[in-house]
């Protein structure tokens, strides 16, 4: 496959998603993630499935305090009407009705976010008012141990599944820290590694985020790692690898504690 400009790939995450959303009727039944396994919301309170005004899965997020949501600045930017979102939490199938609604109050873009590099690609989500479930904490400055290449971390969203294979539920997935340079070619070599990280599948998987998963979560040690940020574009097996913002990385410039 022709290797492809991957300053576009945060765009492609979530404009590919909103071109097919009309599909969805007609779609292979299928849950979320490439890969992983099925999830539920109580398996993953924090997980927070950000929609448009008119109902489609557009990117995720992880709920860090009953009024903040931690997501990634190109979902932000790529919006529409980033104050027409909404924001639900407690939704394990996307059909489904139930769980807790939230308007945006208000945005905030991380303030040194690159797009053409996808740097610092954070950002937080103020909502109309609290969620009732548990937030999960950020990972901070102390927790470098978190980010040890051969570590196991958890992600989760509502994104596709594969090629034009459109997301019915929540999904998770297990993924292994590993440098940088294993996320080719989402990732270059030059790239600083406090800002970003990387998770690769198992040994015999194909497990990634996938289109859709945008700003959802990467979890260890109890806290969110790290954000979605871009990886596996085509949502197959090709390039299985996830590339995230270190969460320790932008916390302090989005004025969240840790």
């Amino acid at each position: 496959m022709t290797r492809f400009n991957r300053r576009t790939a945060a765009a492609a995450f979530t404009a590919s998603v909103l071109a097919v959303a009309g599909l969805a009727a007609t779609a292979t039944p299928a849950a979320a993630i490439h890969g992983g396994r099925n999830a539920t919301a109580a398996d993953h309170p924090y997980a927070m499935l950000i929609e448009t005004a008119d109902g489609r899965q557009f990117c995720g997020g992880t709920l860090v305090a009953p009024t903040k949501v931690l997501t990634a600045a190109h979902c932000i930017e790529d919006a529409p009407e980033p104050r027409d979102l909404l924001v639900i939490g407690g939704r394990t199938a996307l059909a489904s009705t139930k769980g807790t609604v939230r308007h945006v109050a208000s945005v905030k873009v991380h303030p040194k976010f690159e797009r053409s590099t996808l740097t610092y690609d954070a950002a937080v989500i103020t909502l109309s008012a609290p969620m009732p479930y548990a937030p999960l904490p950020v990972a901070g400055p102390k927790d470098g141990a978190l980010y040890a290449a051969g570590r196991a971390a958890q992600t989760a969203g509502w994104g596709r599944t594969a090629t034009g294979t459109d997301a019915t539920r929540l999904k998770s997935a297990t993924l292994t820290l590993a440098p940088l340079t294993a996320c080719a070619p989402y990732a270059e070599p030059w790239e600083p590694g406090a800002l970003k990280a990387c998770g690769v599948p198992g040994a015999g998987r194909h497990d990634s985020i996938c289109p859709g998963d945008s700003g959802g979560p990467l979890i260890a040690g109890g806290k969110v790692i790290g954000i979605v940020s871009t990886g596996n574009k085509y949502c197959d097996d090709q390039y299985p690898v996830s590339l995230y913002t270190r969460a320790d990385a932008v916390a302090a410039g989005l004025g969240l504690p840790v």
